[in-house]
């Protein structure tokens, strides 16, 4: 058990070698990317609750 253990994290590590991380300046632009996107979206639903609400609220 214990050398089945010490095998993945050998394994883990070989692979974690392998793996092409960003730089500083691709990590800002991707969180920037990300951020202004989920304010779209948050935005665009916003907008549609409210005119549903508001839709409702003509109806009832």
């Amino acid at each position: 058990m214990i050398a089945r253990i010490k095998t993945y994290f050998n394994d883990v590590t070989k692979e974690m070698r392998k793996v092409s991380w960003p730089t500083r300046q691709q990590l800002r632009e991707s969180t920037v990317v990300v951020t202004v996107t989920c304010l779209i979206i948050t935005a665009f639903v916003w907008l549609v609750d409210v005119a549903m609400s508001f839709i409702m609220q003509q109806l009832y």
